[in-house]
């Protein structure tokens, strides 16, 4: 094989390599194409000697590095990386953000109504808009004043507005297992 041969076969090997990159095929393009760059070294060292064969390892050792970082370098930058690589991005300044802390900020303790039936979750309005949101459990009808106890996130979590015994944990009734309240009187 004449010597221009190595560097043909070198050349083969980076063009598969970087094939690979674009086209999913379980890395047997790329092994192909290094083994077309260990072949072209080895037939110039068997053909040409330790001085050509040397050149040729050299040549290999800088180009295929090289020729991978400029081709990810510019490819973008061509007609057919323009077509195949994705230029938009979904970021939060272009509108693509589903949570937004400035959204949920100063809604506890806020007052609305239950939109929708809240069995626990639902929609309420609250200062003017929906919001989705989410009871501690207890079943809420449509149209019924609602007051928003916690915030967790994107999560609003709230309860009837006539119970105001705050977020104890415990049911509607305000923990007290629906008992009267009690009293210190006549003790």
């Amino acid at each position: 094989m004449p010597l221009w041969g190595s560097f043909v076969l070198i050349g083969v090997g980076l063009i598969a390599i970087f094939a690979e990159l674009l086209i999913p095929a379980f890395g047997l393009i790329g092994l192909a194409g290094l083994g077309s760059v260990i072949a072209a070294v080895v037939f110039a060292y068997n053909e040409h000697g330790d001085a050509l064969g040397t050149v040729v390892l050299a040549t290999a050792l800088v180009t295929t590095p090289l020729a991978l970082f400029l081709g990810l370098k510019y490819f973008p930058k061509t007609f057919i990386g323009k077509r195949l690589i994705l230029s938009d991005s979904f970021d939060r300044d272009s509108g693509y953000a589903s949570y937004t802390s400035s959204d949920y900020e100063g809604l506890v303790g806020k007052h609305g109504r239950a939109k929708t039936t809240l069995r626990p979750s639902g929609v309420a309005e609250i200062d003017g808009r929906k919001q989705s949101v989410v009871t501690a459990g207890e079943f809420i009808e449509q149209d019924a004043a609602i007051r928003v106890v916690r915030v967790e996130g994107s999560r609003v979590v709230v309860r009837r507005a006539e119970d105001d015994g705050g977020d104890t944990g415990g049911g509607a009734d305000g923990g007290n297992g629906g008992a009267a309240p009690k009293s210190s009187e006549g003790v």
